[in-house]
């Protein structure tokens, strides 16, 4: 398994709206991906934030850039962003407990 860290910032104004588009735009386009695993969207006070998208080989995440994939789900924040994304790839070594999907946050509130 390995996972695509993206960081981004956006304006502080925009996170609601932000994660409302990762969660019901971006997420469900990359379910269609061959090869995804999960998404995960970590997001601070201040607009600074990292998504982070798992996938079974890094040929299937190298396919979904290759694509413009990868390119067309960022522009959707186009208007959004401040700064520029920057991204990295990881080897995922372990990955335990995290099950739930939106149950899982909900249950946290």
């Amino acid at each position: 398994m390995v996972a695509r860290v993206t960081h981004v910032a956006v304006d502080p104004k925009d996170i609601e709206e932000a994660t409302r588009l990762f969660d019901e735009s971006v997420v469900p386009a990359a379910e269609q991906e061959e090869g995804f695993m999960g998404a995960l969207l970590l997001v601070r006070d201040n607009g600074e934030a990292i998504a982070v998208d798992l996938c079974d080989t890094l040929e299937h995440l190298q396919q979904n850039e290759h694509s413009g994939f990868y390119q067309t789900q960022i522009a959707k924040f186009a208007d959004k962003l401040v700064g520029t994304p920057s991204r990295e790839f990881y080897d995922v070594k372990v990955a335990k407990g995290v099950e739930g999907g939106p149950e899982l946050l909900q249950a946290a509130e």
